[in-house]
Formats: structure tokens, sequence, C-alpha cells
């Protein structure tokens, strides 16, 4: 079996100025995050991080996210694949 390493260090992940976000979870999401990132091997940080921009470079969750939570249609994003990236 091959094993990849897919984890970047911090310094490919932030060629950019990092910006803090910083999100207040309920226990249960946490406890769950904690998990999957021992599972992981990573930090709950870094999983977190992960999550993030799975989903803001998913189309079906970004059609999700707005048909729950989307209140003015004129906000409404459209997501485009352009050159293999997600852009909006």
């Amino acid at each position: 079996m091959v094993n990849i390493d897919l984890r970047k260090n911090k310094k490919e992940l932030h060629g950019n100025k990092k910006i803090r976000v910083n999100a207040s979870l309920d226990q249960d999401t946490h406890n769950k995050l904690k998990k999957l990132s021992i599972s992981c091997d990573m930090t709950k940080t870094m999983l977190a991080y992960e999550i993030i921009k799975l989903a803001v470079n998913h189309t079906d969750i970004i059609e999700h996210l707005q048909e729950r939570y989307n209140k003015d249609d004129r906000y409404r994003i459209v997501p485009i694949k352009e050159n293999g990236k997600i852009q909006y």
C-alpha cells in the first residue's frame, strides 16, 4: 500500500497573509472535529481549514448552503468552474 501525505506545511498553505477566523463550536461538533483531526494526524485548526476550503470550493455545498440560508437573491453567488478552479 502506498501512503501519500497530502498535508501541506504552513508556508505552502499561507502564501498570502493569514486571516484569522474564530469559530465557536457546540460541544458535539468540537468532539467530532477533535476525533477526526486525531484520525487524520493533523491539528483541529488545520482540519477546520481543510473543511472550509473544501466547502467554499464545492458547487454542491455552495448550493446547499444558499438554498438553506440565503435570504436575498441579490447576494446569491453563482459558482463557475474555470480552469479547474471554482470562481465566484
